[in-house]
């Protein structure tokens, strides 16, 4: 078999598209983490939890199963309790303090005395909530709990809504005791090197530098302790993985609808992402330099694994749909289907 198929394949499976997780848990562990925002988080796991309710993705924040932390790319994620220590030391990186402060007109003394105040909250609390008791006004809250959040010392959680994105904000020592110190960065680092492999390899140093924000230097050294097999180009595969990756079958018959930022198009650098989208529609899948960030995931159809078209979610009316070729009705019931089941399950 070609190796793009075989490629394909296999991180279809891995990413628990080609094989459902049981439970939401399940499947957040296998890919690491999704983003946070809403409708992503909800429908990335839908797509590999057929039976998710929107009461069970709740639980999720509300039983504090799962939580938002910023991770790779200094992107918020949504990530399982026992690995979120980890993959925040791994893809914690510094800011300058003083400098996104006095944006907001705001002295790092005035900002640790707000901090001192907002993170006696105990439970989450809207930013709206929280402004009388930080004694500030205006976006300049909004920078606090961000810079709050990147520190790791307050952590996002959802209100219930799974259309957009209402978040309140609680001190992390409140909500989970053990809070988010992963221990020796390097060690974590490596820890999440071997995670990533399992869940997006076989894949190049490039590709988990990308996928981290981390330079590739890093990336490298992250790399250079697991026990790994160059399959080829610089892609690296677990060694435990070697004879079930050999065994490996095409992909036949299988339809996947996938929202924006879906962990399975965003796991790879964009030179390295033939396998699930042809170089040429790469422009098309994915946002412009010019327009936002450089290589975020739209919202995809695919097809076997690849790329076959684009969807998005309209107020009213429900999904619209664009496919790149015609496709036989067959398949064409094969995508109706899990569109229906988004628009029920974000009404739900």
């Amino acid at each position: 078999m070609d190796l793009t198929l075989r490629l394909r394949a296999w991180t279809h499976h891995r990413q628990r598209l080609s094989d459902p997780a049981r439970t939401p848990e399940q499947a957040l562990k296998s890919v690491v983490g999704v983003y946070s925002f809403h409708p992503t988080a909800p429908l990335a796991l839908l797509a590999r939890v057929p039976s998710l309710t929107g009461e069970r993705f709740r639980r999720l924040d509300a039983q504090r199963k799962a939580l938002r932390i910023p991770a790779m790319r200094r992107s918020i994620f949504l990530v399982p309790r026992e690995m979120a220590a980890r993959v925040f030391t791994a893809t914690w990186q510094s800011e300058n303090l003083e400098r996104r402060l006095a944006r907001a007109g705001i002295t790092v003394q005035r900002y640790r005395s707000i901090a001192e105040r907002v993170l006696k909250t105990a439970e989450p609390m809207t930013p709206d909530e929280l402004r009388p008791m930080a004694g500030v006004e205006g976006d300049a809250m909004g920078i606090v709990l961000r810079r709050l959040t990147n520190e790791g010392v307050m952590l996002r959680v959802s209100r219930g809504g799974l259309r957009s994105g209402s978040f309140g904000y609680v001190a992390t020592s409140a909500w989970i005791p053990e809070g988010l110190d992963g221990g020796d960065p390097t060690k974590a680092l490596a820890w999440l090197a071997g995670e990533y492999l399992r869940a997006f390899g076989p894949a190049r140093v490039e590709d988990f530098a990308w996928w981290t924000g981390h330079p590739r230097r890093l990336a490298a050294e992250a790399m250079r302790g697991l026990r790994t097999v160059d399959i080829g180009d610089g892609l690296l595969l677990p060694k435990k993985d070697e004879a079930a990756f050999e065994r490996i079958t095409r992909l036949r018959g299988t339809v996947d609808v996938l929202p924006k930022w879906d962990s399975y198009t965003m796991g790879h650098a964009p030179d390295g992402r033939a396998r699930f989208v042809h170089p040429d529609l790469q422009r098309r899948v994915y946002t412009p330099i010019k327009v936002g960030l450089a290589g975020d995931g739209q919202p995809v159809v695919l097809v076997d694994g690849a790329v076959a078209g684009m969807w998005d979610l309209t107020l009213k009316g429900g999904p619209t749909l664009e496919l790149f070729d015609t496709v036989g009705p067959k398949v064409r019931r094969k995508i109706d289907g899990p569109l229906a089941r988004i628009s029920a399950f974000l009404e739900g």
